[in-house]
């Protein structure tokens, strides 16, 4: 257990610190995230005719931001792992 607060996510990017040795959580978290963005991407897809355009466009580009963010994580994790 790891037990100081984090830091900010800026204090991060700031710094481009990524963990590359991922916990068991990290990889746990990883997983859940990953399968609700893809469910959360096709929620928006379905229903973008009847959204209104600004939720639509905010919601999306917020699901874009994490796809990519959790694409940096899996690019320098194991080669071998996959999320679950």
């Amino acid at each position: 257990m790891i037990d100081d607060e984090p830091e900010s996510a800026q204090y991060y990017d700031e710094r481009n610190i990524w963990t590359v040795d991922p916990t068991s959580a990290d990889k746990e978290v990883y997983g859940v995230f990953a399968a609700d963005v893809v469910r959360l991407v096709q929620l928006l897809d379905e229903n973008e005719p009847l959204m209104s355009r600004d939720v639509y466009a905010r919601f999306f580009a917020s699901l874009l931001a994490s796809s990519r963010m959790m694409g940096e994580y899996e690019d320098s994790w194991n080669e071998g792992y996959q999320a679950p």
